[in-house]
């Protein structure tokens, strides 16, 4: 059993306006797991990654993206607020009017936020400290989070443009799902695309680029700029070509189309009664 598309609008709509309304405090905390969870996805990846031999070529990157989505699986089945995907259900309330842009701008500051909290943790505490990222893998650490921030700041946005395309259908696609199967499939193909296309995701990047930093491979000026264009890509992509699209279709333009026939209904019964 899935949603319609039609009735997944509704569903996004809703969760929207629920997550708008959470208090602080529970921002503060989904909001912080799910950059643990999306943190120690990265580990996992870089750790499959480094592995690997060389001459292997992108098959490496093809089992990272294996790997790599069971952080967004995690959060979305046991709780956790990731921006990106707010980007699209918040952002989808606002065009309802079912919150106000002041509750839009609180909810993306603070999850973002949350989300740094929590990727910064995992990347201190569970790659560096914890030796996890150390050693042999220090080499790959560095590659990776090298590669997030290769692109000038053009290529950031749209790469994020097209990241959250892919992420928020994932997430979109685990709403439309009612069972745990559909739910996990769902959410793991999309974001497996990103990964395997090299798209730049800012809660990522935020575990990814500092897990660089901390291997001495890069500086906290790269990490600042890097977030700045890939947050505004990913809002883009999520917010308004996913979520403006789909509320367009389904919300704008098909309620024109109901209103249509209810016009052409009346007239009819107008033309009769005479």
């Amino acid at each position: 059993m899935s949603l319609s598309p039609k009735d997944l609008v509704d569903e996004a709509i809703t969760r929207g306006k629920a997550k708008a309304n959470y208090s602080l405090l529970t921002i503060a905390v989904l909001g912080t797991m799910a950059g643990i969870f999306i943190g120690l996805a990265g580990v996992a990846m870089i750790r499959t990654m480094g592995s690997m031999p060389k001459e292997w070529g992108t098959l490496v990157n093809l089992l990272g993206a294996v790997v790599f989505p069971f952080g967004l699986i995690c959060l979305l089945l046991v709780g956790g607020e990731l921006v990106t995907g707010n980007m699209m259900a918040v952002s989808m309330a606002l065009y309802a009017k079912e919150i106000t842009l002041k509750q839009w701008v609180r909810n993306m500051f603070f999850v973002t936020v949350f989300n740094l909290v929590g990727a910064l943790a995992v990347a201190v505490f569970f790659g560096y400290f914890s030796n996890t990222l150390q050693g042999d893998f220090v080499g790959r650490t560095i590659a990776v989070a090298q590669g997030r921030v290769a692109d000038g700041p053009l290529q950031a946005f749209l790469s994020g443009i097209a990241c959250n395309i892919l992420v928020c259908t994932g997430v979109y696609m685990n709403m439309a799902s009612r069972d745990f199967i559909g739910k996990i499939f769902g959410t793991w193909l999309p974001v497996a695309g990103f990964v395997i296309a090299g798209y730049q995701h800012v809660v990522a990047n935020m575990f990814l680029v500092a897990a660089g930093v901390l291997a001495g491979g890069l500086t906290i000026g790269q990490f600042i700029e890097n977030m700045v264009f890939v947050w505004t890509g990913n809002l883009v992509g999520g917010g308004v070509i996913l979520a403006g699209m789909y509320f367009l279709a389904f919300k704008v333009g098909m309620k024109q189309n109901t209103e249509g026939l209810e016009s052409t209904k009346t007239s009819s019964i107008i033309v009769e009664e005479k």
